[in-house]
C-alpha cells in the first residue's frame, strides 16, 4: 500500500474514532448501549424507587430502553428528599417518591407509603402535602420507622427460578398469562428473604398480580397472590397484602 493510500486510511480512522467519542454522550444511557446499569446523578433515590413501586423494571420504555428519568424536586431541613421517577410503565406510570436519608450502602424510606402515582405528571398539592405528612417532612428522621435498601445501579432479577415463576404467573393469570417471561419482574425482598414479582396479564385484560415467595422458593397459590385494584393507588391494598404473609416478620 502506498504512503498517500495508508495516510487516507489513518485520517478516516481518526474521524470515525472522533464521531463515535462525540456521540456516545447522548447514546449512552441507552440500554443498547449498556443495558444493565442506570448512569444518573442519584442512585440511591433509584434504588428506593425501585423497591417501591410495583412493576419497576429499573430502566425507561420506549422504542429504545433508556435510563428511568430522576428529577430531584425539593429537599427538606434534615435531608429527606422528594424526586419525580418515571419509566413509563404501565402501572405507577409517573411517581413522586420520598427518600428518608442514606449513606454509602443503603437508602431508606417509610414502607407502602413513600409515594403517589399517576398516569400524568399533574400532582395537586393537597396531595404532595399528604405524602410529605406521611413521611415526617421536616421533622427529625426517626430510622426506626424506615426500611432500607442496597444501593445499585441495576435492579435485580431475584432469587426464585424461572420455572417456579412461570409456574405460579400463570396459575394466577390463567388464560391471560403471556407464555414468555418478560411480562414477570422482580419487585423486592424483605429482611427473611421473602422476595415478591409482578406479573401483567395480555394486554386486552388489563389484569397486574403480585406474587409472593418463601426463602424456600415455595408459594401459597391461594394467599400468596394479589391481583391489583388500581394501577396507580394500590399503597393500602399492598401493606394488607404484607401483612397477611408475615412480610419482614420471622419465617419459621
Amino acid at each position: 500500500m502506498s504512503m498517500s493510500k495508508k495516510s487516507r486510511v489513518f485520517n478516516i480512522a481518526i474521524i470515525a474514532a472522533i464521531i463515535m467519542l462525540t456521540t456516545s454522550g447522548c447514546m449512552f444511557s441507552f440500554r443498547s448501549f449498556s443495558p444493565d446499569d442506570y448512569h444518573g446523578d442519584y442512585p440511591e433515590l433509584y434504588s428506593a424507587a425501585i423497591n417501591s413501586i410495583l412493576g419497576s423494571s429499573g430502566y425507561a420504555h420506549s422504542e429504545r430502553d433508556y435510563d428511568s428519568e430522576i428529577t430531584v424536586i425539593e429537599e427538606d431541613d434534615y435531608g429527606r428528599t422528594l424526586f419525580l421517577y418515571y419509566e413509563n410503565n404501565i402501572v405507577s406510570t409517573y411517581s413522586l417518591v420520598i427518600s428518608q436519608k442514606s449513606d454509602d450502602e443503603y437508602t431508606y424510606f417509610y414502607p407502602d407509603y413513600n409515594f403517589i402515582s399517576a398516569n400524568k405528571n399533574d400532582f395537586q398539592e393537597a396531595e404532595i402535602e399528604e405524602l410529605k405528612e406521611k413521611n415526617d417532612w421536616d421533622t427529625e428522621i426517626d430510622t426506626d420507622k424506615c426500611i432500607r435498601a442496597i444501593i445499585v445501579r441495576k435492579k435485580g432479577e431475584g432469587p426464585v427460578e424461572i420455572d417456579t415463576i412461570m409456574e405460579f404467573y400463570k396459575w394466577a393469570l390463567r388464560g391471560d398469562a403471556y407464555s414468555f417471561k418478560t411480562s414477570i419482574q422482580f419487585f423486592t425482598m424483605d429482611d427473611y428473604s421473602r422476595s415478591m414479582y409482578f406479573g401483567y396479564g395480555v394486554h386486552s385484560s388489563n389484569r397486574q398480580v403480585v406474587m409472593l415467595f418463601n426463602p424456600d422458593g415455595s408459594y401459597d397459590q391461594y394467599e400468596g397472590v394479589m391481583e391489583l385494584r388500581d394501577k396507580y393507588n394500590y399503597q393500602e391494598q399492598l401493606e394488607a397484602f404484607k401483612d397477611k404473609n408475615g412480610w419482614n416478620q420471622p419465617y419459621e
